[in-house]
């Protein structure tokens, strides 16, 4: 059978302009980027987190509610002050206004933080303008639940507008809240920029601390005019003061439409001005501190030179407060939170909320309860009122809770760092209660002298033994609340330098889990309040030691019960405070 030869077919050359000699594609124009594309990645990654896991949907329902609450109770307060007697109106407007800025500022810093969805070191490597990043930053933080509430807050101004001047004066209020609006947000994100740079770097940790525990305590003297004012319909100091804050930005915007109702349209636009040139001047600061926010840059000085160490090496490593404890597991853990504590930043932003809780909460509620336009008044109420009723005793049961709940979320700060104690197989337990003795160690001292100097100054040292037992037994039974919802409810922290730094939604998750442990708190207290309310003036020092046992039994039961769910959901524990990357 004869085979059919194939036709040859010749060789072919590759064209020149294939393979290597291809010419380059041509390159992508996406054009710049602009405000509204990161406002519109805000809403598409709370679009996705929405698809997830189905407890982010209930923290965030729960968020909404909760958000739905406080709206409403703002609208009132705000449509309260619109609608009172004229010669009120602007000095409850512009402490109204003062009053939601300062909260936008001090919240985020002192308990919640600061949600970063969009967070600026996510953008570090690209080019992006810091221009367009700080007004794209400025519209994706509008988006949100607090911005909302703060919006309906600020128009409940509306209603006394509009019945006393009518829809230009509606419309001047709608527009101061927007305005004021834009002040809040940009002085949050400004002022936590900023102290995200400050708090990296050790030697202006403590001094940050203290400014913002003395704006805190500065507070409080503002809320005794307020009340000064609405009860007895007149006080010159808080008209001063109003007047004073009503030319500034934390305030101009959400008094403008007063001077809409009068008629001085002047006024309206000066007011407006200063609120639009606020939102400007914080934007300017927030343009030059972004970029340490960004970077994690912070000066930390000459390094220090090495001392000789002339113990023991392993000793060498604890604090001095430490070195005179027994060797050991739980030695080491607590020196290792003691150490943390100091040099983690996002801890050291936490410090701010030990301050606060130790020294402005004890001094606020001492302090806070004075009523009258005159120092005699004052005077009387808190001796009728505040410390005779026990403002020394409450400050304490609120002072002990607060401090109990930085370990509400004590393995998110850790991360993946937590893998290690898995590996050297810690028991629960002693984990949990190393965690509470470190910040018991750094709180107490703060605690008792906060308390003493109140008691002294106000001149009833008699109340001080039963105000540090009912706030023992406060931070007892909330050391012992904080452990099981942490192993219970973990969740991430963002893998940012930011401090202040709170992933979408865990900062509603955050304000809950708080909320729930500090009513278990107060409920569990309640009996040693009863109790100083029943005893005698001189058994009031049984408190003391009963405040005592009682919250240290609490504070073990909760650690111990706590401490056997982490032997079981150390793994569960762990991967829910990994952070998740895209």
């Amino acid at each position: 059978m004869a085979v059919t030869p194939e036709p040859h077919v010749p060789l072919q050359r590759p064209a020149p302009d294939d393979g290597v000699f291809a010419p380059p594609p041509e390159p992508i124009h996406g054009g710049a980027p602009k405000v509204g594309d990161f406002v519109r990645l805000k809403l598409r990654i709370l679009g996705n987190t929405m698809r997830g896991k189905k407890t982010r949907v209930y923290l965030f329902i729960l968020g909404v509610i909760f958000g739905l609450f406080a709206a409403s109770v703002g609208l009132s307060v705000f449509a309260a002050s619109s609608v009172t007697d004229d010669n009120l109106r602007p000095t409850l407007a512009a402490f109204a206004g003062t009053g939601l800025v300062l909260a936008w500022i001090l919240v985020p810093l002192l308990f919640f933080g600061v949600d970063e969805t969009l967070d600026p070191a996510r953008f570090a490597l690209l080019p992006v303008p810091r221009r367009t990043l700080v007004l794209g930053m400025l519209g994706a933080a509008a988006v949100g639940i607090p911005p909302v509430v703060t919006l309906v807050t600020a128009l409940g101004s509306t209603v006394g507008a509009v019945i006393d001047g009518g829809a230009a004066a509606g419309a001047v209020a709608v527009l101061g809240a927007v305005v004021g609006l834009a002040v809040c947000i940009a002085a949050s994100r400004a002022v936590t920029s900023a102290f995200a740079g400050m708090l990296r770097s050790r030697k202006v940790r403590d001094l940050a601390a203290l400014l913002i525990a003395l704006a805190g305590i500065s507070c409080n003297p503002v809320f005794q005019l307020i009340f000064a004012l609405v009860e007895n319909g007149e006080s010159k100091q808080a008209t001063t003061i109003g007047g004073i804050l009503s030319w500034t930005p934390l305030a101009a915007p959400f008094v403008a439409y007063v001077d809409a109702i009068e008629g001085d349209w002047a006024l309206v636009a000066a007011r407006l001005a200063i609120g639009v040139a606020g939102v400007a001047a914080l934007l300017w600061w927030w343009l030059r501190t972004i970029e340490s926010a960004m970077l994690g840059t912070a000066s930390t000085g000459a390094a220090k030179k090495a001392k000789a160490v002339d113990r023991l090496p392993v000793r060498a490593f604890l604090p001095g407060v430490l070195r005179s404890w027994p060797a050991g597991r739980f030695t080491g853990l607590v020196g290792r939170e003691i150490r943390y504590w100091f040099r983690d930043p996002r801890r050291r932003a936490s410090l701010i909320s030990l301050l606060a809780a130790s020294i402005v909460i004890p001094f606020a509620f001492t302090f806070g309860f004075g009523g009258g336009s005159s120092a005699e008044e004052q005077e009387a109420a808190r001796q009728s009122v505040g410390m005779s009723g026990g403002a020394l005793v409450f400050s304490l049961l609120f002072a002990g809770a607060f401090v109990g709940l930085v370990l509400v979320n004590q393995f998110g700060n850790d991360g993946t760092a937590y893998a290690l104690h898995m590996l050297t197989n810690v028991p629960g337990q002693v984990e949990l209660a190393a965690r509470a003795a470190g910040v018991g160690i750094l709180a107490f001292p703060l605690l008792a002298a906060g308390t003493v100097v109140v008691s002294v100054i106000a001149g009833h040292t008699g109340q001080l033994p039963a105000a540090l037992g009912v706030g023992l037994c406060a931070f007892g039974i909330s050391v012992g609340a904080a452990g099981i919802t942490s192993v219970l409810a973990p969740y991430p922290m963002p893998d940012t330098t930011n401090p202040f730094a709170m992933n979408t939604g865990q900062g509603s998750a955050k304000s809950m889990l708080s909320l729930v442990c500090m009513f278990a708190t107060w409920a569990l207290t309640a009996p040693l309040i009863v109790a100083f309310f029943l005893l005698p003036d001189a058994l009031a020092w049984v408190l003391l030691p009963a405040g005592l046992l009682w919250g240290a039994g609490l504070a073990w039961t909760g650690t111990r019960l706590a401490g056997n769910l982490l032997e079981r959901r150390a793994p569960e524990v762990l991967a829910a405070v990994t952070p998740k990357r895209a």
